[in-house]
């Protein structure tokens, strides 16, 4: 559920809720000063069960309808699409990693604070590769025949010497031997919502001092 969905549908509960008070309201006034004064003791029996009736429906269907919404909204806090990248076994990460190629897939699970997670993989040619997911890297060996479903990383090959924990502009930041930087970080879309994006930093780009002082004051991951 967007952004935009919860606060139309925050705003169409409300206004029901309302209407549905004042509805309530008005009829229960509209027994007692012209119903009541008729002194038709059968009539005003009669109307006040069936208002009754009424309202214990209308207050149930209110109440379904918060519970749906409620519950949709929270579903869609744990929403998760299964990765088509089937993991074979997984093994300790060693560092330094030399990769051959690297593959990236946004928006592969959205947690419960909302934030769009995505899944990174350094693979070598024997289909070892350092997994990024859940926001943790682990030493997998994979099944890369859906490789292909993923965005290709401008990375043609590297070699990893330290990935650190970092807590200024990024998450993490991985540090290949030829000095570029890769990035993982929490950015805002649009609508208000969060995601997790990877971007790859070169020595000669203007943000790379800033990335590399966050590194050097990082935490060196530890598997």
């Amino acid at each position: 559920m967007k952004k935009w969905q919860k606060i139309t549908g925050l705003i169409v509960l409300s206004l029901i809720a309302i209407y549905e008070l004042l509805t309530w309201a008005n009829t229960y006034v509209y027994l007692k000063y012209v119903v009541e004064p008729t002194d038709n003791d059968l009539l005003i029996e009669q109307s006040y069960i069936y208002i009754d009736a009424l309202s214990f429906g209308m207050w149930m269907n209110l109440a379904l309808a918060v519970f749906l919404f409620i519950y949709l909204w929270r579903k869609s806090m744990t929403k998760t699409c299964s990765s088509p990248i089937k993991t074979i076994s997984d093994e300790k990460t060693t560092i330094p990693f030399t990769f051959e190629r690297a593959y990236c897939r946004i928006g592969v699970v959205t947690d419960n604070s909302g934030i769009e997670r995505m899944e990174v993989y350094f693979v070598r040619n024997d289909k070892t590769a350092i997994c990024y997911r859940n926001c943790s890297f682990n030493q997998v060996v994979i099944d890369d025949a859906k490789l292909d479903k993923y965005d290709s990383l401008e990375i043609d090959r590297g070699d990893i010497i330290s990935i650190r924990a970092t807590t200024g502009l990024a998450n993490y930041i991985i540090k290949l031997s030829d000095e570029r930087l890769i990035v993982f970080e929490v950015l805002p879309k649009g609508s208000g919502e969060l995601y997790e994006n990877i971007t790859i930093i070169v020595p000669s780009a203007n943000e790379y001092s800033d990335y590399l002082e966050d590194y050097k004051q990082g935490i060196e991951f530890d598997s």
